[in-house]
C-alpha cells in the first residue's frame, strides 16, 4: 500500500488529482500540494495572470515616472542647453527603464500571489512522475532505466536566526544532454519529517525519490555482481583512474597505477565522504590504529550517485559504513 512521501499514511484531505503512470512500476509513495475543496490555478493561467499584472505595473510606473523625468529634462535644457532630440531620447530611455524596473519587481510578487502551481507526485519502484494541474494534465515521467546518474546539490544558507536549506536533484538522461527529471526547492529551519505542510512536499518528494533510485541501483548492482562478480563505480568525475571495484565481501580501490584490495574482515573502520575513502585497521593488542589508507576522490557534493556509494559498500561489500538517519542522501533503515 502506498504511503505519503514522508512514509506515513496519507494526510486527511490531501487531493490526489492524477493516477500513477504504469511506467514507474508499483507505487511506493504519493504526494500532492492540493487540499480537498481547493480549486487550483493552472500553470498557463498563472503565467497569464502574472504577465498581465507585470504589464500593468510597468504601465503604472512608466506613467508615474513622467513627472520626475519631465523635471529632469527641464533641468538638462536649462543647465546644459540640450535641444529637443537629445532630451526626448533621454526621456524615452528613462521611461522604458522605469517601466522595466516596475515589471521586474512586480513579476515575482504576482507569481507568488497567483500560486503555487498544484502538483501531484509519485515515487514508484521503477521511476518517478510529476503531474501539474491543468487540462489536460501535463506530466513528467522518469523511468529509472532511462537515467544514467543522479546529480545532487544541497546548500545551507543563513536566514535570520535560522537557516535555509536549498536542494536540487537532477536525474541525467542516458540519451539527452540535460536533466530528464528534476526536483528542487528549499525549506527553512528544522528538517521536515512529516507531510502535513504543503510547502514541505518538494523536500519529502526528493527524499523518497532518492531512496527509490538507490534501491533500484542496488537491485541492478546485485544482478551485476551475481553475473560478473563485481561492479565498478567511478569515484572522481575528473579522473577516471580513481574508481572502486566492489563485490561480495571485498572492495578494490584504484588510484592511477595504485590498486589495493580489502576484504570486509580486514576493515575495522571506514570513512566515506564523496568519492574519498579512508580505511583503518585497529591493533587490538595496542589499542590503536595500526594501518590507515586514504584513497582520494571527488569532494562531497561533486560525485554522481553520491549517496549510493556508501550504500553499496555496506550492502554488497559488507563494509562497516555508518548508517545515517533518513534524509537527502541517506537510506531508511530496514524494519
Amino acid at each position: 500500500m502506498a504511503t505519503s512521501h514522508a512514509g506515513d499514511r496519507l494526510a486527511d484531505g490531501m487531493r490526489v488529482f492524477a493516477l500513477p503512470p504504469p511506467e514507474i512500476g508499483d507505487v511506493r509513495s504519493v504526494g500532492s500540494t492540493v487540499q480537498a475543496g481547493e480549486k487550483p490555478v493552472t500553470l498557463s493561467l498563472r503565467v497569464a495572470r502574472t504577465s498581465v499584472l507585470a504589464g500593468l505595473a510597468a504601465v503604472a510606473v512608466g506613467l508615474v515616472s513622467f513627472v520626475p523625468i519631465g523635471i529632469l529634462v527641464w533641468l538638462l535644457r536649462q543647465t546644459f542647453g540640450l535641444g529637443s532630440p537629445w532630451t526626448e531620447s533621454i526621456a524615452g530611455a528613462l521611461a522604458v527603464i522605469a517601466a522595466a524596473a516596475g515589471a521586474w519587481f512586480a513579476a515575482p510578487i504576482a507569481w507568488k500571489v497567483n500560486g503555487p502551481t498544484a502538483l501531484c507526485t509519485y515515487v514508484g519502484k521503477d521511476g518517478l512522475a510529476q503531474y501539474t494541474w491543468g487540462d489536460p494534465l501535463p506530466r513528467v515521467v522518469l523511468r529509472f532505466e532511462d537515467a544514467r546518474a543522479l546529480v545532487k546539490t544541497v546548500r545551507t544558507r543563513p536566514k535570520g536566526e535560522t537557516s535555509r536549506v536549498e536542494f536540487d536533484l537532477r536525474w541525467m538522461g542516458r540519451r539527452s544532454v540535460g536533466a530528464a527529471f528534476r526536483i528542487h526547492g528549499h525549506y527553512d529551519g528544522e528538517k521536515p519529517s512529516v507531510g502535513v505542510k504543503l510547502e514541505h512536499q518538494p523536500y519529502l518528494f526528493a527524499v523518497a525519490a532518492e531512496r527509490a533510485w538507490n534501491d533500484w541501483l542496488l537491485r541492478k548492482a546485485r544482478e551485476d555482481v551475481e553475473a560478473h562478480g563485481a561492479i565498478e563505480i567511478g569515484r572522481d568525475a575528473r579522473d577516471p583512474s580513481r574508481r572502486a571495484r566492489i563485490g561480495l565481501g571485498f572492495i578494490e580501490l584504484f588510484d592511477g597505477e595504485r590498486v589495493e584490495r580489502w576484504s570486509a574482515i580486514e576493515v575495522d573502520e571506514i570513512d566515506v565522504k564523496g568519492g574519498t575513502v579512508v580505511i583503518r585497521r585497529i591493533d587490538p593488542m595496542r589499542g590503536k590504529r595500526s594501518i590507515e589508507r586514504r584513497y582520494p576522490g571527488s569532494a562531497p557534493g561533486a560525485m554522481d550517485n553520491e549517496s549510493f556509494f556508501p550504500l553499496v559498500l555496506r550492502e554488497i561489500a559488507g563494509l562497516p559504513v555508518e548508517q545515517h538517519e533518513p534524509g537527502l542522501g541517506e537510506r531508511r533503515a530496514a524494519g
